[in-house]
């Protein structure tokens, strides 16, 4: 394939022209708009497996000292943050306070917010109560042994592949010299072909 398509491709640019209309037909953006090919695929694997909290990531990026000492893993997916506003009495005004007095009683408003948490994460982290760098391990381990077999599947796939009349006609090629004066060329030919 390679002797037949890289002299067409030089002679007159065909697969260049071919893979432009292609290319052009999908309206592929960059920047904020581009779409997420692969994230499509991918997210919903990697939600099911660890979700982060981007606001433990915004914090540190900010600078925000509270947030050095939160973990990245998510573990509410829904929360609520309500604040209440109530009215109390007191002796004396504070700077800055809104207050009135209604009688001899001086009163003022004041508030508390608090989170409500409402829906726990479905991740596999999210109910275990490890550190970050345990957990980001145990990804680091999981994640090397999916690669690993992955490869050793794609071997023993091409290997399975590779024989019978295929192997037979490959190493007929492959280990065949030219006749006496330019058998020193067969190599430098190979080396050409394999990078062409």
């Amino acid at each position: 394939s390679v002797l037949v398509l890289l002299p067409l491709e030089v002679a007159t640019g065909v697969l260049y022209k071919l893979t432009l209309l292609i290319i052009e037909s999908f309206n592929i953006e960059s920047g904020e708009d581009a779409p997420d090919l692969l994230n499509v695929i991918t997210d919903p694997l990697t939600n099911s497996i660890v979700q982060l909290d981007k606001s433990v990531i915004t914090g540190i990026a900010t600078g925000d000292p509270e947030a050095r000492n939160k973990s990245l893993i998510k573990v509410w997916c829904k929360k609520e943050t309500n604040t209440t506003f109530w009215n109390v009495t007191v002796g004396n005004c504070t700077a800055g306070a809104v207050c009135w007095e209604e009688g001899n009683l001086t009163w003022t408003e004041m508030n508390m917010t608090w989170t409500d948490y409402q829906e726990k994460c479905k991740h596999l982290f999210a109910s275990a109560n490890l550190p970050d760098l345990a957990v980001g391990l145990i990804l680091l381990a999981l994640s090397l042994l999916v690669l690993c077999t992955c490869l050793i599947l794609i071997v023993k796939l091409l290997n399975s592949m590779l024989q019978g009349q295929v192997a037979v006609v490959i190493k007929k090629v492959l280990n065949t010299d030219f006749p006496f004066p330019f058998t020193w060329v067969t190599g430098y030919i190979a080396i050409m072909v394999g990078a062409g």
